[in-house]
């Protein structure tokens, strides 16, 4: 088991700023994802890591040991890419057992090594395969037990996942966080899936534009973001966001909305008033009847969405679009006109700068 230690890491590509001051800490046998939008420099971020990009500024330490100079092979990571990278004319246990060839390890015990992790990975009955003959899911498997049969310290995966269907996404998800129980080890995950990160991670480092927004586990940021972005980011369907007017001080707080009624806040300690926004989760909501006095913003439906276990329903509001989420037989139809309530104790505020009020 490792940590890695990032300490004011920037990275510049000519005039572009891809990082910029970048600190973390990823504990020991930690599974921490890097999660954020396409461009964000999530990717580049793992390449600093592993050593396939030179760092601009600051300093990289895995397990104490300084490496942001050192060559990849001398960093004891291993690396997962989203493309498997499979060598078309060798056998499952000999692209598993590959790198260890390279190190120059003899045949007998390359391949004992590489017949243990296909076991652990349940390939071990494919062993004499070709990638040909594999499904996507298990050649992703290879690519993840050639990473694993060289026993690093830090496991890096980018976007590992992204070329498989929807259903086998789910099963390697599964499998991977398995996976990451049984070993106990260190893994940084890459991704720009939200689901992702919220069913695998400890921790999930949220990136935007070079700049990391927020750390934290991943139920936390999903209930307490720091900014309009997290919360934006995290959850899906998003959050929904309804301009307001924050009035009062202490515990005399009151929003007031485009088209709806004055909302009583709780008490709390918040220093800005004025122009707002705030944030509902979809299923921080219900619908009521138009005319029912608890109705916070009236709307009229626009479109549902039947998904089995739960219904989506999009309404238009005086300030925009308004998703909320309710139960599988959730009763609504296009053109009718609602109320709705909102859970008041699950609002988030939002001040003019998008920081979390």
């Amino acid at each position: 088991m490792a940590y890695v230690e990032l300490t004011r890491l920037s990275k510049s590509f000519g005039a572009f700023q891809a990082l910029l001051d970048i600190s973390l800490q990823v504990e020991k046998g930690e599974f921490c994802a890097l999660l954020g939008p396409s461009g964000c420099g999530k990717s580049t971020l793992l390449r600093l890591i592993a050593g396939l990009e030179d760092v601009t500024a600051g300093e990289i330490r895995i397990n104490g040991r300084d490496v942001t100079d050192l060559e990849p092979s001398d960093r004891r990571i291993a690396m997962v890419f989203q493309s498997y990278a499979l060598y078309p004319h060798m056998t499952v246990a000999e692209n598993i057992a590959f790198s260890l060839e390279a190190h120059g390890e003899p045949k007998v015990s390359r391949l004992a090594k590489a017949a243990e992790v296909a076991k652990t990975l349940q390939l071990d009955h494919l062993l004499d395969r070709k990638p040909a003959l594999l499904s996507g899911g298990q050649r992703q498997r290879v690519a993840i037990g050639r990473a694993l049969v060289r026993n690093p310290e830090v496991f890096l995966f980018d976007e590992p996942l992204s070329n498989l269907d929807a259903m086998l996404r789910v099963q390697m998800r599964m499998e991977l966080a398995n996976l990451h129980h049984d070993l106990a080890a260190t893994m940084i995950y890459v991704t720009h899936d939200q689901i992702e990160a919220m069913t695998m991670a400890d921790r999930i480092v949220v990136l935007d534009q070079g700049r990391i927004r927020q750390v934290g586990a991943p139920m936390e940021l999903y209930n307490r973001p720091a900014d309009r972005f997290v919360a934006a980011f995290i959850g899906s369907p998003s959050m929904n966001f309804l301009p307001a007017t924050l009035t009062g001080t202490g515990t005399m707080l009151t929003l007031s909305l485009t088209g709806g009624k004055d909302l009583r806040l709780e008490p709390h300690p918040i220093s800005q008033t004025g122009e707002v926004e705030i944030g509902v989760r979809p299923e921080h909501a219900t619908l009521t009847p138009p005319d029912a006095p608890e109705a916070h913003v009236l709307a009229i439906v626009k479109l549902v969405e039947r998904l089995g276990n739960q219904t989506l329903v999009h309404l238009n509001t005086p300030s925009g679009i308004f998703t909320l989420q309710g139960s599988g037989d959730l009763i609504a139809k296009v053109g009718d006109a609602v109320g709705i309530v909102f859970d008041t104790s699950r609002i988030h505020v939002f001040g003019s700068d998008g920081r979390r009020l």
